[in-house]
């Protein structure tokens, strides 16, 4: 499964859950990024593709 932010084509490996918006599922560096507004909170996909660091 891709990054669902547009033009993004790593594999995703986070759901992020925004209480501004839907939830999503993103890749690492969306997910380190968006994790830093204030209310979301990121957690990582079970079973993943992506490789943690």
């Amino acid at each position: 499964m891709d990054c669902a932010e547009d033009g993004c084509r790593r594999p995703a490996a986070v759901r992020v859950h925004d209480p501004r918006g839907d939830d999503r599922d993103v890749c690492l560096p969306h997910a380190r990024s968006l994790a830093q507004r204030e209310g979301v909170v990121a957690a990582p996909i079970e079973d993943a593709d992506a490789e943690w660091p």
